[in-house]
């Protein structure tokens, strides 16, 4: 019997042992991002075009459930559209977008210093837009006076970056991420102008995250 209760008790050890070296005290950090947007649209058939440049700011929460892997969520204002240049007018459209990336977070860590990795799906809101241009009615196409299909957007947002970690300072962030559209802003039937209208947006974007704890 006392041969069985040690056994027994190395077992429990050795199974302590590699619960203690596996387990990974989850992380749960709150924070705020902010920079600019470089913005354009995948038209099709094609149209000549400049990238839009604008803004972006949001709130992001972030939990680490195991070593190297989390989720991200965030809410953003980002600005997206195109300009056209030509000899003959300038057109600028703005488009002001309310964004929720869910985002997996993949990491590697280093002392203090994470290289990251963000991927996943994005929906977003248009709240409004807004045109400055000094083009004449006969330089109008349909893309300048046609109505949006939908308010609403949705595509891909993959990004990548690094950041700093400190114990009382917070966590400080540098991230560049393309959003790539997969809806259209204008519709899209045979019938219609354009086949493909879909944002393409460029940010560069810092950060600062705090712990809220870990359990």
């Amino acid at each position: 019997m006392k041969k069985y209760i040690l056994l027994f008790g190395l077992m429990a050890m050795a199974i302590g042992v590699r619960a203690q070296r596996y387990y990974y005290e989850p992380e749960y950090t709150l924070g705020v991002r902010a920079g600019a947007t470089a913005s354009f649209v995948s038209f099709k058939p094609n149209v000549s075009h400049t990238m839009l440049y604008g803004a972006q700011a949001g709130v992001a929460f972030r939990y680490i459930s195991d070593r190297f892997f989390g989720i991200q969520v965030e809410t953003n204002f980002t600005q997206r559209g195109w300009r056209e240049k030509t000899d003959n007018y300038h057109y600028a459209r703005t488009l002001n977008y309310i964004e929720i990336p869910f985002l997996s977070h993949i990491y590697f860590q280093k002392d203090f210093f994470r290289w990251f990795f963000n991927l996943g799906p994005s929906i977003s809101f248009r709240v409004s837009d807004s045109v400055a241009t000094d083009i004449t009615d006969e330089q109008l196409a349909p893309r300048h006076t046609d109505d949006f299909k939908t308010l609403f957007d949705y595509g891909i947002a993959v990004g990548t970056g690094f950041e700093f970690q400190t114990r009382r300072a917070g966590i400080y962030q540098l991230e560049a991420r393309y959003s790539f559209g997969l809806g259209d802003m204008f519709p899209n039937s045979t019938a219609d102008t354009y086949r493909r209208s879909s944002n393409q947006n460029i940010s560069l974007c810092l950060g600062i995250l705090f712990n809220l704890g870990r359990r």
